[in-house]
């Protein structure tokens, strides 16, 4: 049942901290301010299109081209990847089309809880069930929640349960799109000797040498195995990026080459974000027994160089 600006101000609401508004009919979002930092939610895609520490920059990129609008995937902030990432591996077996990187992105969540802690942090929890789309699509028996912890740090959490009587293959992904001041200056640390298929170079298994990986033309790289934490440079911001439950990492930016084909993204917007990415996909594909549950988390913390 879709849940209405009014109900989510009585019921959700807290004073000074969360408060609800409505874009237009059907895309309301949550507007969250902490001590430490503030924060803008929407309920479609359980998306989070901003978090900015206090005095700082915002930390996530959202497209001024972006659509706001029903159905129609956000660009930027942190889409939620679910049940698979990217084209479906088995869409051939489907009538219907797969949507790209799954339903999850493009649905309306439920908004189960709103807290504010004694630190002055605030904690949110949605959830997805399955519809009428997700049934059409082979997905009849499974939750979803999505868990964010907003202050100092941000923490996402997305745990999913197979509710059916047989095992639930999925991909899922934290598209994260890292808000930074200049793509050609940036530095990411902690992909040294991991193993990633190129899919600008027909999937190719390559292995990264190098101890800092910089951007310097389009990239879509998805390093399969690794779970280590991650640190970007982005001038005087050092951005930590730890994840639990996830064994792959992907790094992609459009640069030149792909954003004239994406018209939800301005003509220099590849200069000022890079995708650094919390997954689980080919390789790492889930495959979850009956009654099991699977988590994932990823947690952004900011430092100063």
């Amino acid at each position: 049942m879709t849940q209405t600006i009014a109900e989510l101000n009585e019921r959700f609401a807290i004073r000074d901290h969360v408060t609800f508004h409505e874009d237009e009919p059907g895309m309301l979002k949550l507007r969250i301010a902490t001590p430490a930092s503030e924060a803008t939610l929407y309920l479609q895609g359980a998306h989070l299109t901003q978090w900015t520490p206090a005095g700082r920059s915002p930390m996530l990129y959202l497209s001024p081209k972006s659509a706001l609008a029903p159905g129609k995937p956000i660009r930027g902030g942190v889409p939620v990847l679910f049940p698979w990432f990217g084209p479906r591996w088995n869409a051939a077996d489907f009538a219907v089309t797969s949507p790209m990187h799954g339903f999850a992105r493009i649905s309306v969540w439920t908004l189960e809880r709103t807290h504010l802690d004694p630190t002055g942090d605030v904690h949110i929890t949605l959830s997805l069930a399955p519809d009428e789309t997700s049934r059409s699509l082979g997905y009849d028996n499974f939750t979803a929640t999505m868990d964010f912890h907003i202050g100092a740090e941000l923490r996402m959490a997305l745990t999913v349960t197979n509710r059916g009587a047989e095992p639930m293959q999925f991909e899922e992904g934290f598209h994260t799109y890292f808000a930074v001041n200049d793509v050609e200056q940036v530095l990411l640390d902690g992909l040294r000797g991991s193993t990633y298929l190129d899919k600008r170079d027909d999937m190719i298994r390559k292995v990264q040498r190098e101890s800092q990986f910089r951007f310097t033309r389009d990239v879509d790289q998805v390093h399969v195995h690794t779970a280590e934490p991650l640190t970007l440079h982005d001038g005087d911001r050092k951005i930590h990026i730890a994840k639990e439950g996830s064994q792959t990492t992907v790094i992609w930016n459009p640069w030149t080459v792909l954003t004239p084909g994406l018209p939800d993204l301005a003509e220099d917007s590849w200069e000022h974000f890079v995708c650094v990415e919390a997954v689980n996909a080919l390789d790492d594909r889930i495959t979850l027994a009956p009654g099991a549950t699977h988590g994932m988390s990823m947690t952004v913390m900011l430092q100063n160089e």
